[in-house]
């Protein structure tokens, strides 16, 4: 019965076992990012992403927290009708011409790089790497 006591805890003990740690995410050099002119923090970024479009060209989708999207808002409020220019470590990156205050919470660089480019002035914007794109994948 010991032995029969023992091999059974040996079939078992695999599944007690912890399961190995998630890697870390890769954490990347952030640039400065401007927006008209105020400062984001990769912080104020929940997501940044290459975004192609069906034109072949390479854009970047910048989703923001809750609190940085009601400053965006605040901001572009007063823009209406007046570029806004995107920036990072000065270099603009896109001007655009506000037509209503941008309260949705995700900025659409347009594109004009390439998906190697793009993806790494994503990962420059945010930080980090793009969130999946289906979260119960992970």
């Amino acid at each position: 019965m010991t032995r029969r006591l023992a091999l059974l805890l040996l079939a078992v003990a695999p599944l007690a076992a912890p399961a190995p740690a998630a890697p870390p995410a890769a954490s990347f050099a952030t640039g400065r990012l401007t927006i008209a002119g105020e400062s984001f923090a990769a912080t104020d970024i929940l997501d940044a992403r290459a975004l192609p479009d069906i034109n072949s060209k390479v854009g970047i989708m910048v989703t923001l927290t809750p609190a940085a999207t009601k400053r965006l808002g605040e901001i572009t409020e007063s823009l209406i009708g007046k570029p806004m220019q995107i920036a990072l470590d000065g270099k603009t990156l896109a001007t655009e011409l506000i037509r209503k205050p941008l309260t949705g919470g995700v900025i659409e660089i347009p594109g004009r790089w390439n998906l190697t480019d793009a993806e790494a002035l994503a990962r420059r914007i945010s930080g980090r790497d793009p969130l999946p794109d289906d979260l119960g994948a992970e």
